[in-house]
């Protein structure tokens, strides 16, 4: 799989369940507070500058679109939500 042009392919990295300060568990799916998400770049489009295949990122996780591939879902991320690279 490739990604083409300013965009990336992502594999987000799995969150788990996390308990707020008043005792209450929250799946990884309920933390709305959170705006970015962590993920490690498996494809990046041509256009990209800066980030390569297996960086780890943080993007911004209201701007993706999901693609599934043989039953794996992964985040395709515009190289402008991108605010961080470890």
């Amino acid at each position: 799989m490739k990604a083409i042009g300013n965009n990336l392919i992502v594999d987000m990295t799995k969150q788990g369940v996390s308990e707020t300060k008043g005792g209450l568990f929250l799946g990884e799916k309920q933390r709305e507070d959170i705006r970015y998400a962590e993920g490690k770049i498996l494809s990046a489009g041509s256009n990209v500058i800066g980030i390569k295949k297996g960086d780890v990122i943080y993007f911004d996780k209201n701007n993706t679109h999901q693609i599934e591939i043989k039953k794996e879902i992964y985040q395709v991320v515009n190289m402008a939500h991108v605010v961080v690279v470890l």
